[in-house]
């Protein structure tokens, strides 16, 4: 049921909304199912021909409007039914079209694994290859978001149930449009996530009166525990100790991060003799990058290409902010007593530096580049 606010107060923007939501998204989600299905030799013709139908679609959604408007103020047009036209296709199509991406989860054609991209290292991966990669990792995950957006697409069709359809897919949606924008999937699967999330919000929009009510008739009836001085100290603290914990466990975390980065090794001598770059095909030790990550994290690894877990070795380190000392903590020989190894730092630049220190036996120099600044 449309708030009957809505139908009868409803200006040229309210019109034009519903006309966008309701006619463009109908025409994306009729050539996201028909142009697949054309014959390869047309394939040229489907992405004018698509941003064509939406041009046009769009043009159309704002020339209604104004129609309607107008012909509203001379009293010969009937809105009540526009308004219900519109909104039943604009929950058709939302239906339709969340529910296919639903579907599409649960046969495995969305999030279908990539075989390629799981042989790519991360750092070689765009924002779309990511997102696709971590959410085939778990074909469950495919399942719940798939039961929220088919449950939530048969609820649409259903006037009683719009709220509670609406309920199950906004968060969804809502959550895949912030993913779209902010790791670049792509701009036509944005438009329609876009789309999506405000078709929806409008069907929440048109209930608003409801919702209003709702919240502002709803009270709990639990009796209030202490002085309202109390209370308000309590919500205080409630507010400031995580920013208080937080700020102190930064300062502790990034006190050394000057350093945090990947260090290229691009000269290593053990014992006074330079180690060959190629060294490290065959000698473990022969390190050519090292990883300083935050919380204490030290990786050394000899593959100059990709950092290899099984040939590379893990240390702790500690620093001394108010010294400037850094001493490195080894568990390779023993785990249960490790051994702490002080590190002599010269010529500490924000992209180089140069080590010193004893390994055990062996005495090690080295030349660090940062590669990542």
């Amino acid at each position: 049921m449309i708030s009957n606010q809505i139908i009868k107060k409803s200006n040229w923007f309210t019109k034009f909304s519903i006309s966008f939501l309701s006619i463009v998204g109908a025409i994306n989600v009729m050539l996201f199912i028909a142009l697949p299905l054309l014959p390869f030799e047309l394939s040229k013709y489907i992405l004018p021909f698509g941003l064509t139908s939406l041009v046009l679609a769009i043009l159309f959604s704002i020339g209604f409007p104004i129609y309607w408007h107008l012909k509203e103020k001379k009293g010969n047009f009937n809105s009540e039914k526009t308004h219900l036209w519109l909104t039943s296709l604009l929950r058709y199509w939302l239906a339709l079209h969340i529910s296919i991406f639903g579907f599409e989860k649960l046969l495995g054609i969305n999030f279908a694994p990539s075989f390629h991209g799981n042989d790519t290292p991360a750092g070689l991966l765009n924002g779309q290859e990511l997102t696709w990669i971590y959410y085939s990792h778990s074909y469950g995950i495919s399942i719940v978001v798939a039961f929220f957006q088919i449950v939530g697409s048969y609820l649409l069709l259903f006037r009683r149930t719009i709220l509670i359809g609406v309920a199950f897919l906004l968060p969804v949606m809502f959550n895949i449009l912030l993913i779209n924008i902010f790791y670049g999937i792509g701009p036509i699967t944005t438009f329609t996530a876009l789309t999506m999330v405000l078709g929806l919000s409008y069907l929440l929009y048109q209930r608003k009166e409801e919702i209003i009510a709702l919240f502002k008739n709803f009270e709990n009836t639990l009796p209030s525990l202490g002085t309202s001085a109390f209370r308000n100290s309590a919500r205080l603290v409630c507010l400031v100790i995580p920013i208080l914990f937080l700020l102190q466990y930064k300062s502790n975390v990034y006190a050394s991060s000057k350093y945090f980065g990947k260090w290229k090794v691009e000269l290593m001598k053990r014992n006074g003799t330079i180690i060959a770059n190629d060294a490290w095909e065959k000698d473990t030790l022969a390190w050519k990058n090292i990883y300083f990550e935050e919380r204490g994290k030290l990786l050394y690894t000899p593959n100059p290409y990709k950092y290899d877990d099984n040939s590379s070795i893990f240390m702790k380190y500690d620093y001394d902010a108010d010294k400037d000392v850094l001493k490195v903590v080894s568990f390779e020989k023993n785990p249960e007593r490790p051994d702490t190894i002080p590190v002599n730092i010269r010529n500490f630049k924000s992209d180089s530096m140069e080590w010193n220190m004893i390994f055990y036996k062996d005495t090690i120099q080295m030349q660090l580049k940062k590669e990542n600044k």
